[in-house]
């Protein structure tokens, strides 16, 4: 078959090509999968049957789609989750990345199953064998996809055609990524893992400044609460910020001063602390002085709190039919609805938007609630490679450096917890467990309402213990001991 003239397809005699081909691209890791006859953009691409695969290698933005109106789904229609590339683009022949405007994943959880669409760039191409006509005229087109990933959950596109019979056996071999078989994992050596761990044995068992950069680059005092981890960013060259993606070639660096860490803090999108926060604070909050409202207290799941009379709890949704005891996944109010405790035995997909994390009062109305969606923002790929870093902060001895303002000295320990492999059912079923319990710290200022402060915080109380519980494969290392750094995930 001669290859159409377009410039989003490619060739490829071996896998050492495609291979070659993504590591100049930069990409760490790719899915690779051929494509059905029927797989188009107007049909969209199956790709896998579970999530998981997608959530924790690329960045990706979760929210509602609407309900389905399939014949297949359950009773009253599933309500269908839609999540975007936060960057998504097509390679073409030269080796340019072209953006696609609206590249997205469609998870159907009634079969359940996860299909891509949105694959037009923004100088409105796509390529060519994913078009209706391509797969009308050419039904029996051996096509393959490849998704890249750019450490810190960026994706790039590729299609290939025309691969001769001993790279489809190649391809073949690989290993399928998690929970498919016909979906195949690329992990591409990059070595960034393996600089980490070189720049942090030049910052570790030394004092440092207490300090941060600034939009510029200048490094200036700090003293703040994250003055440990501003001070390792600055070492880094980082600029502080929020962002989605790693703080180093998408490895996020954790920094902690006691065994007790704040994972996250993500907030919740529904119940009366989205809905009227100053309702939540005067109910389920104490005046510590007049006029300041805070909520406090340790929260974990099924444990009544007594400083909030509240209790946390994860539960997911089904629908019931009375007449013949069937049961299955619901996500709209329609029909019997009926709340249960989460499952962690049954698909995560097939119940994307009927599982919940939730503050209930005694009454059993929701006080604060986060969404399955709210959380997968927050935990996903940024999270899939972490490194913990123990931090000891004291006073600055340096009268020099004092003066100039850099009030505390900051000192990093040698041995740190490598980690990789987390999922949006590791952080439930941690959850669940108690192991992450929901300390808040939000504050309300009745004259002031500039003042008021909104923070939930997801902790764990020893980290050494919890990382366990929240990752796949875990190390404990020791920086000073190390000539040369063992291989780890992102290697």
């Amino acid at each position: 078959m001669a290859l159409p003239p377009c410039p989003f397809e490619h060739t490829a005699t071996s896998l050492a090509d495609i291979y070659d081909l993504l590591q100049r691209l930069g990409c760490d890791m790719a899915m690779l999968k051929f494509l059905p006859k029927n797989a188009n953009d107007k049909n969209q691409v199956y790709w896998t049957r579970e999530i998981q695969p997608l959530q924790t290698k690329f960045t990706l933005k979760f929210g509602d789609r609407g309900i389905s109106a399939s014949k297949e789904c359950v009773k009253n229609g599933d309500s269908i989750t839609e999540a975007v590339f936060e960057s998504y683009g097509w390679v073409d022949q030269n080796e340019q990345v072209v953006p696609v405007k609206n590249a997205k994943v469609i998870i159907y959880p009634q079969y359940p199953e996860v299909r891509l669409s949105g694959f037009t760039t923004v100088q409105n191409t796509m390529p060519r064998m994913l078009s209706v006509n391509f797969t009308k005229t050419n039904p029996n087109a051996i096509r393959l996809m490849i998704l890249g990933r750019i450490p810190g959950g960026a994706c790039v596109g590729l299609m290939y055609i025309d691969l001769p019979q001993s790279l489809l056996e190649e391809i073949n071999a690989l290993p399928g990524a998690e929970g498919s078989r016909a979906c195949k994992l690329l992990i591409i050596k990059q070595g960034h893992s393996h600089r980490l761990a070189s720049r942090l044995r030049e910052v570790v068992d030394r004092p440092h400044r207490g300090c941060r950069l600034d939009a510029k680059g200048k490094t200036l005092p700090f003293t703040g609460t994250q003055v440990c981890g501003y001070t390792l960013e600055q070492q880094f060259g980082i600029t502080p910020n929020s962002a989605m993606d790693g703080d180093f070639h998408g490895i996020e660096l954790k920094v902690h001063t006691t065994r007790k860490v704040t994972l996250c803090t993500t907030e919740p999108d529904f119940g009366v602390y989205a809905e009227n926060f100053e309702g939540f604070m005067t109910t389920h909050g104490y005046e510590s002085t007049p006029g300041e409202w805070r909520v406090t207290g340790l929260h974990r799941a099924t444990v009544p709190c007594a400083k909030s009379n509240l209790t946390l709890h994860v539960r997911e949704y089904r629908t019931v039919d009375p007449q013949n005891l069937k049961s299955g996944w619901i996500c709209n109010d329609q029909g019997e609805r009926q709340s249960f405790p989460y499952d962690p035995k049954t698909s995560l997909t097939a119940k994307m938007n009927a599982v919940e994390v939730v503050l209930l009062d005694p009454a059993g109305k929701v006080a604060a609630g986060w969404s399955l969606a709210r959380l997968m923002n927050n935990w996903g790929a940024k999270h899939n490679e972490a490194v913990y870093i123990s931090a000891n902060k004291s006073n600055n001895t340096n009268a020099k450096d004092a003066e100039l303002g850099f009030k505390y000295e900051i000192t990093f320990a040698s041995k740190v917890i490598w980690c990789g492999g987390t999922s949006a059912e590791r952080l439930l079923e941690a959850i669940c467990a108690g192991t992450i319990f929901l300390d808040p710290a939000p504050k309300f200022m009745a004259n002031d309402r500039s003042k008021n402060k909104r923070r939930c915080q997801w902790r764990v109380n020893d980290i050494n213990k919890a990382v366990h519980a929240l990752y796949e494969n875990v190390n404990f290392r020791d920086l000073s001991a190390e000539d040369t750094a063992p291989s780890t995930p992102s290697d």
